[in-house]
């Protein structure tokens, strides 16, 4: 029995190796700036340095070292900003817009009686998939500002965490795990219970725009410019009374630094929060007003917090 060639074709076509296909990707964004040490992880490339310029991809798993951040821009003019000792991964990343799918020509009229072709059916390709971008944080704290894949369509951009995702309307917002110094900060202690713990949490909060922060268990909280918020890993969640000062510039950075172009302080250029190491103010302040920068969002100002979940 002869093995029909396309059959053939297909069969060969699985044993490729998994790894031709990934290099023939397109990359979803490239390090826009780099302070510090970080390294990429691929699904089928492993771990190795990373420095400005490169291609970060979409299923990679990006990482800071200690007193390290890195920026990734993206192709759909998004950007991250990840702060020391994060983990973040690009779960997906679909944006179609530099490859956009030919015009189809108009087919030629068959003739009378003649049986009407039927087109062979086709794999779906990058330009046919809906555009998307889903990450997730795995550990430590980001800022992101939304590109243009979510500002066309909100529900098709999704930030997850171990306790929590955000939805967003045209965001500037940021989000952390509770570690280190925010396991003490009063800020968020003295807007929980005092029978709740805040290890394990996730501490996220809006310079502009709004977010939606659901929590694993169904509950969410809406949040505005300024509004910040716990959920906690029991799925409870609270609104901050203020900046907790593990996010705030001044408290992180023991002063203010020179925003990029020089014209305003740190603070000034993150709205009264950044992400900011001790002695490092200045630098960060550059990355925070590229990450700024970097996208048109000019998302709502006038949300308003609202909460389902319980609340203090």
């Amino acid at each position: 029995m002869r093995f029909p060639v396309f059959a053939l074709a297909f069969a060969l076509a699985a044993l490729a190796p998994v790894s031709a296909f990934a290099q023939a990707a397109a990359p979803a964004g490239t390090i826009g700036l780099l302070n510090g040490q970080a390294q990429a992880t691929g699904l089928n490339t492993p771990a190795h340095a990373l420095a400005k310029g490169d291609p970060v991809y979409g299923g990679d798993i990006v990482e800071t070292r200690a007193s390290s951040y890195t920026m990734i821009r993206f192709t759909d003019q998004g950007s991250v900003l990840l702060r020391p000792n994060s983990k973040f991964q690009v779960e997906k990343y679909q944006y179609g817009a530099a490859a956009p799918a030919p015009i189809p020509t108009p087919a030629a009229a068959a003739a009378p009686g003649a049986p009407v072709p039927v087109a062979p059916l086709q794999a779906a390709t990058a330009a046919t998939q809906p555009d998307s971008t889903f990450f997730r944080l795995l550990k430590g704290g980001l800022r992101a500002v939304s590109g243009l894949v979510a500002h066309a369509d909100y529900s098709h951009y999704l930030m997850s965490t171990p306790v929590a995702t955000m939805g967003i309307r045209g965001t500037d917002y940021e989000i952390a795990m509770c570690e280190d110094a925010c396991l003490t900060d009063p800020t968020v202690l003295n807007s929980i219970p005092p029978n709740k713990t805040v290890a394990g949490s996730v501490v996220s909060g809006v310079n502009e725009g709004q977010i939606v922060v659901t929590s694993f268990t169904g509950n969410s909280i809406t949040l505005g410019p300024g509004q910040y918020a716990i959920t906690l890993a029991d799925g409870t969640q609270y609104l901050l009374n203020g900046i907790p000062a593990f996010l705030n510039s001044s408290a992180a950075a023991g002063g203010t630094g020179v925003a990029a172009g020089g014209a305003t302080a740190a603070s000034a250029a993150a709205g009264g929060s950044l992400l900011v190491a001790a002695g490092g103010a200045a630098a960060i302040a550059a990355i925070i007003g590229v990450v700024i920068g970097s996208s048109s969002d000019n998302g709502s100002g006038t949300a308003t917090s609202t909460s389902t979940s319980t609340t203090r």
